[in-house]
């Protein structure tokens, strides 16, 4: 088991943060991987390759729907940390994915699709999403009232991605559930697939927030096929 999950190289990575682009490429790069597995699905990865223009943007206004309009206020928010950083939410991904496709790896996109993950959140109480969204404006305006920077320098200090996690899972333990835990699963069966198809290493390009759980979870499917 131990052998298989050291074949994995993990890069925890911070959405809209220009060194998280420039480190993605360069593991890469150094790696040299089999597999570039990265946190992206095939509709994400698309709307990424084919960005929305401003009048398909304001269609996506706010529609009364709870879970549409929670992602819609999340992408809002990416956006700005985008504009602030200089870097879209997502680039790191897409860096990996070049370097990776110039080295002549294979690449993986291993994130559940978005569709399954609003179908999870349509389970999740209403209070709880609604406490989610009713959020948003506020970390907006610290935003872009000169927060975004000391965020980014806040979730690289030692053990601050973890912290965040915490009380995430402890304010909202559903909406956690249906975006992390959930997620954290799916990718780690995606990359239990992989690591039982290639002989070579695998660079996994995640969300800092994602590589604990993606971890212990792909650690257990491990250790139940060793002992089968």
């Amino acid at each position: 088991m131990a052998e298989s999950l050291e074949r994995v190289v993990f890069v925890g990575v911070i959405h809209t943060d220009r060194d998280s682009v420039e480190r993605a490429r360069k593991i890469v790069k150094r790696v040299k991987p089999d597999v570039v597995a990265v946190e992206l699905d095939r509709e994400r990865y698309q709307q990424m390759m084919h960005p929305p223009t401003q009048e398909e943007i304001a269609r996506m206004a706010p529609t009364g729907d709870p879970v549409q309009d929670l992602f819609y206020q999340i992408a809002l928010l990416e956006k700005k940390l985008g504009d602030i950083t200089g870097s879209d939410a997502g680039a790191e991904m897409l860096a990996a994915i070049k370097e990776g496709r110039s080295i002549g790896a294979k690449i993986a996109l291993v994130d559940r699709p978005i569709q399954a993950t609003m179908q999870a959140i349509m389970n999740v109480p209403l209070d709880e999403v609604y406490r989610m969204f009713n959020m948003m404006p506020g970390a907006s305006k610290e935003i872009q009232e000169g927060g975004a920077q000391d965020l980014l320098s806040l979730l690289k200090e030692e053990g601050a991605v973890d912290t965040v996690m915490e009380e995430f899972r402890a304010q909202f333990p559903n909406l956690s559930n249906a975006l992390i835990q959930e997620r954290d699963n799916y990718v780690a069966k995606a990359l239990f697939t992989i690591l039982n198809d290639v002989e070579g290493r695998i660079v996994a390009v995640l969300g800092a927030g994602h590589i604990e759980g993606v971890k212990q979870s792909l650690a257990r499917m491990l250790q139940t096929q060793a002992g089968a």
